[in-house]
């Protein structure tokens, strides 16, 4: 029933557009008539309104013409008169008038009298047939134009002037007078218009026509009123307008048939002798373009008029095939619009049949978004539900279910890609709506998958921050914890210290764990430094010539008191390195090997080992070594988890151990940052409970003057033998024994070396140098030496030890042992050793870290500029302990005065501080080095500042002074400084 009612009402509607546009129909061709018809009428008007006003610019145009040429021959008479009122002389008068006819081309000149009567300058006499009253225009003084006669000639144009009265060869004149033919005037009158069919007169207010420039010149008119009244349509009354126009002089034109043919006849009154010019020409000439237009304009009408019958003819029969041509144009129309959509965005669009689910249309982009054909989705709407996640709770819901027109729905829904199988989310509209009386459902579904992404993005990048700002929160806890352990260090140590000032003994105790405690606060203090520096890019590498031997060495040493505290066993091993002399950053080469080496240390439990390697590898670049140094302990190790982010600023491990173990968390970092700088690598090897071995490759450039290996003659061919009980150990020694010259042979037991050197003596080839390792695990390497002396064997014999043998030098220089050399063992240990043992020692340096109290420094004089009062009690205390005088200065300002007004030579050094209020110590070292005295502005200025990195240390250089302190100042560093500049 509802179908049925559906029905009844759509074929109503139908019914209804059909009468409307009916009526519309009618309706255009009524106003289509309508307007053709004002059309036309306008058009007429149009094509008279331009005729007549080309017809009056014509004659206009003629007009101005013939008022010219009047004004121009009376003034060409105005001028003869001048002339002839000048002279009397017939000759020179003739003369004269006949030059003038040849300039102007007037045709006859004229001395005339009151009665009409002339004389022309050669004597010819007659009479002028004006057709005026002369003698009364002459009376009036006013110059006249007129129209003459004379028999057997042509009509002329005469131009009178009475200006002048005189006697010309007896002839008295009243006036002079020149004319012209009118064929000659009529040549001026242009009547070219409309192809020549146009006619022009000039005529008299009574109709009498003085100029005839008409194009039929069969029939003469003598007046054109008269004209008009025989031959025109006009009426009287309308010839009486006409003539009452031309003596008022009025311009006007009008429509006029002269007996078959019609004319437009156009008027205008002229400047001369109250004449009128008027035009005439057909009207079947002007009209004979604008006709064209009326035939092309009624063609026009009438094929509009029939192809609107035929359109409406066409409409009537053809209106089923319309419609559905209609619809089909709007559904390829919305198809292809969807189509060029889905190009370009990231929406898939659906049109479903909300009875049987069908699915009308989809957009092709579905096969972009979701891997599926959209012929697939076309067949069966079902197969998108395909793509929903196994584990997606609403899987099997529909969503539509319910909609009804009008309504709107939005959730959200993930979908696997068919090919990636990639998730992907989608934000989803469904609209119910009514199209040609069914309901639709239209779908949108929009990707949200980059936003989703870009979320999560945002999440996890808050996640991190949050996990950054938890770790800088953990550090400066933990920071705080360190720096305040070594803080109550020193407090309560420096209390203890007053408190028994009189006990000597426990005081310097006391000192010694408080300058320990701040040593500690101050290699934390510059850890956090030196990751500022190099998070902000401010650290650069300085090459400078570098011994490795010599680095390993002071590692050693360096290290060597905390080895021996925690009871450790220290190994240092050197192999294959055939460059020993490279360039590099030696700071921070010792600051990488030395954080390492600490770390491992403070790791390791008592009894534990750490070892040091160091190896050249084959270099990919001439002249650049390869160089691998491991860093290995036994200690407690990491977790696998935690060494991934070793590396990281501000990790520590959180175990029970660790935590009581002081650190910033930065060592790493550092070591990290500068391994990167130098070009090289870092990894580690780590197992938790057993250990780990950090493994460090650099490329550093060889010295090209590195050290030569040169054979000692001494030993060359000579057989050598090395005790060691690690392999590498023995290879290594072995090929730089091969190098000096010598034959060596190895092994790795002391028994095994105790019998070789038996045989050797048996079979009269001896060995002529032994290096032994101090700990063997058979017997060690006194023992060894002992053995070999008994055999009578006084073979130099070289003990290789990694440990400090000053404890064991005794024992061992009574049992026979030449000399010592530290492990790791270079080429120029080696070198130097032999030759020592040989009584040939290359160097004996004797090194003293402190200068004695009565050394050079005696009675030198030094201005120290500090603005803090503590520290410049320390350094003066420290300064006069070595035998200074010192003078102090709060301030760069009281110091650049006290050098100014100083004699020279007073002082032979400036200790400087750098930051200082009033003036610093940059601005004070310019100022004295600006100074006019030579002697006050090149005295020696050494800078003494907290700030401590390389740019400090350049603008110190760069202000002018001449060496560097970095704050706490290191007695050692003092004087070794003052060494150089005094």
């Amino acid at each position: 029933m509802a179908d049925k009612t559906h029905e009844i009402k759509r074929n109503r509607r139908l019914r209804q557009k059909w009468l409307s546009a009916v009526c519309a129909l009618l309706l255009l061709v009524f106003l289509a008539a309508g307007f053709c018809v004002r059309y036309l009428s306008f058009v007429s008007q149009i094509i008279y309104q331009e005729s007549t006003s080309h017809l009056e610019e014509v004659l206009h145009k003629s007009n101005n013409m013939l008022n010219q040429m009047v004004r121009k021959n009376l003034t060409y008479l105005h001028l003869y008169n001048r002339f002839l009122e000048s002279t009397s002389d017939e000759a020179e008068i003739q003369a004269y008038i006949e030059k003038a006819q040849q300039d102007t081309g007037f045709a006859s000149f004229y001395f005339l009298s009151y009665d009409g009567n002339y004389m022309t300058v050669t004597g010819e006499t007659g009479y002028l047939g004006l057709q005026t009253n002369l003698d009364e225009m002459l009376a009036d003084g006013d110059d006249i134009v007129m129209n003459s006669a004379l028999p057997g000639k042509p009509q002329l144009l005469v131009f009178v002037c009475p200006e002048t009265q005189g006697s010309y060869r007896g002839f008295a004149y009243d006036a002079i007078a020149i004319s012209y033919y009118n064929d000659a005037v009529l040549r001026l009158l242009d009547n070219s218009a409309f192809q020549g069919n146009a006619s022009n007169y000039v005529i008299y207010s009574d109709g009498r026509v003085v100029i005839d420039n008409s194009v039929n010149r069969k029939e003469t008119i003598y007046n054109f009123i008269a004209m008009l009244r025989d031959h025109s349509d006009l009426t009287e009354e309308q010839i009486l307008d006409l003539s009452n126009a031309f003596a008022q002089g009025r311009s006007g034109n009008m429509k006029v048939k002269l007996g078959d043919t019609s004319y437009y006849l156009v008027y205008e009154g002229t400047a001369v002798q109250s004449w009128t010019m008027v035009g005439l020409v057909p009207v079947s000439i002007v009209n004979a373009s604008p006709d064209k237009l009326w035939s092309y304009t009624i063609q026009i009408v009438v094929g509009i008029a029939f192809g609107l019958a035929v359109l409406v003819i066409l409409l009537i029969v053809r209106r089923n095939r319309a419609t559905v041509r209609r619809k089909n144009t709007k559904i390829l129309y919305r198809d292809e619009l969807f189509r060029k959509l889905s190009l370009n965005v990231d929406d898939v669009f659906l049109m479903l049949d909300a009875k049987t689910s069908k699915t009308d249309y989809v957009s092709p982009n579905i096969g972009r978004l979701l891997g599926i054909p959209w012929k697939k989705v076309r067949q069966d709407v079902h197969a998108l539900a395909e793509l929903r996640p196994q584990n997606d709770p609403d899987r099997d819901k529909n969503f539509l279910e319910g909609l009804s027109r009008g309504e709107q729905r939005e959730w959200d829904a993930a979908y696997l890609h068919q090919e990636t199988r990639e998730l992907r989310w989608f934000h989803i509209i469904a609209m119910g709506s009514e199209v040609e009386g069914r309901t639709k459902y239209i779908l949108v579904m929009s990707d949200r998958t980059a936003d989703k992404q870009i979320n999560q993005a945002l999440s996890d990048a808050v996640a991190a921050a949050e996990t950054a700002n938890r770790a800088k929160s953990t550090f400066l806890s933990n920071m705080s914890h360190d720096i305040r352990t070594p803080m109550n260090a020193i407090i309560g140590f420096t209390t203890l210290a007053l408190s028994n000032i009189d006990d000597k003994e426990r005081v310097k105790d006391y000192l010694a764990k408080t300058l320990a405690s701040s040593n500690h606060l101050l290699s934390l203090i510059n850890d956090v430094l030196d990751m500022s520096r190099i998070e902000s890019g401010k650290i650069h590498l300085e090459e400078v010539e570098v011994n490795l031997s010599d680095v390993l060495h002071d590692l050693k040493t360096i290290v060597s008191g905390q080895i021996y505290a925690k009871q450790l066993e220290l190994y240092m091993d050197a192999t294959d390195v055939t460059d020993e002399d490279v360039y590099c950053d030696k700071t921070r080469l010792n600051q990488i090997l030395l954080n390492l080496l600490s770390n491992a240390i403070k790791f390791t439990p008592a009894g534990g080992t750490v070892s040091v390697r160091v190896r050249q590898l084959a270099g990919k670049v001439h002249g650049c070594g390869q160089y691998e140094f491991r860093i290995k302990d036994n200690g407690i190790g990491m977790s696998p988890e935690f060494a991934k982010k070793i590396f990281e600023p501000f990790e520590r491990e959180r175990t029970s151990t660790v935590s009581r173990i002081q650190g910033t968390g930065l060592g790493m970092a550092i070591t990290k940052n500068i391994v990167d700088m130098m070009g090289g690598t870092i990894e580690v090897q780590t197992a938790q409970g057993k250990g780990s071995e950090f493994i460090i490759c650099l490329p550093l450039r060889t010295q090209d003057e590195h050290r030569p290996v040169e054979k000692i003659t001494e030993l060359e061919g000579l057989k050598a033998l090395v005790v060691d009980d690690d392999f590498n150990t023995c290879d290594s020694v072995t090929k730089m024994l091969v190098k000096v010259g010598m034959r060596a042979e190895w092994t790795l037991s002391g028994k095994e070396a105790v019998l070789r050197a038996r045989q050797s003596i048996e079979m009269s080839d001896v060995y002529h140098a032994y290096i032994i390792d101090w700990r063997l695990p058979d017997m060690n390497g006194i023992e060894v030496t002992r053995q070999i002396r008994s055999l009578h064997d006084d073979t130099p014999i070289i003990i290789l030890t990694a440990y400090d043998w000053s404890d064991i030098e005794v024992e061992a220089k009574a049992a026979g042992v030449t000399a010592f050399c530290s492990k790791p063992m270079f080429m120029s240990d080696l070198r130097e050793t032999l030759m020592s043992a040989l009584g040939q020692k290359l160097t004996d340096v004797s090194q003293e870290l402190l200068p004695e109290e009565d050394a050079e420094f005696k009675d030198k004089h030094i201005l120290l500029v500090e603005d803090n009062e503590l520290n410049r009690e320390i350094a003066q205390e420290i300064l006069r302990e070595y035998g200074f005088r010192v003078d102090t200065a709060e301030n760069g300002a009281v110091a650049v005065e006290k050098v100014r007004t100083a004699a020279p030579g007073s002082y032979d050094l400036v200790l400087m501080d750098v930051q200082m209020p009033v003036m610093d110590g940059y601005t004070a070292t310019r100022q004295i080095r600006a100074l006019e005295d030579p002697a006050l502005a090149g005295i020696p200025i050494l800078a003494m500042t907290a700030n401590a990195f390389d740019e400090d240390r350049r603008n110190a250089m760069e202000s002018g002074m001449n060496g560097f302190l970095s704050k706490p100042i290191v007695i050692g560093d003092l004087v070794q400084e003052l060494h150089k500049i005094l």
